[in-house]
């Protein structure tokens, strides 16, 4: 077992002035991880299917995408994490443009 702590030491980062949406915008992004790995298994699982036969669990814990899979999977992670975090994004500007008036 390892030593290694569960939680990192320190006070964590403040983005918002409201503690509840850094709360939110950390479960937002917790999940989003989890749906991009979500995401992947699911198009490892198309894939091994589109090559035909029976699936064993190893079979999709051991699949490497190639290059062009991984480009795709890059790609759709990216377009994930803009969209979600596209309304923090915003209004952060907002805050910017109406502290600058």
């Amino acid at each position: 077992m390892s030593d290694a702590p569960t939680r990192a030491k320190g006070h964590k980062p403040r983005y918002f002035d409201d503690p509840a949406i850094d709360q939110l915008h950390a479960a937002l992004l917790a999940l989003a991880a989890e749906l991009s790995v979500a995401s992947d298994r699911i198009d490892t699982l198309e894939r091994l299917l589109e090559r035909g036969g029976a699936l064993k669990r190893s079979d999709i814990d051991s699949f490497e995408p190639d290059e062009a899979a991984a480009r795709e999977r890059a790609a759709r992670r990216e377009a994930l994490v803009a969209r979600l975090l596209r309304p923090f994004r915003e209004y952060r500007e907002h805050l910017i443009e109406r502290a600058g008036k």
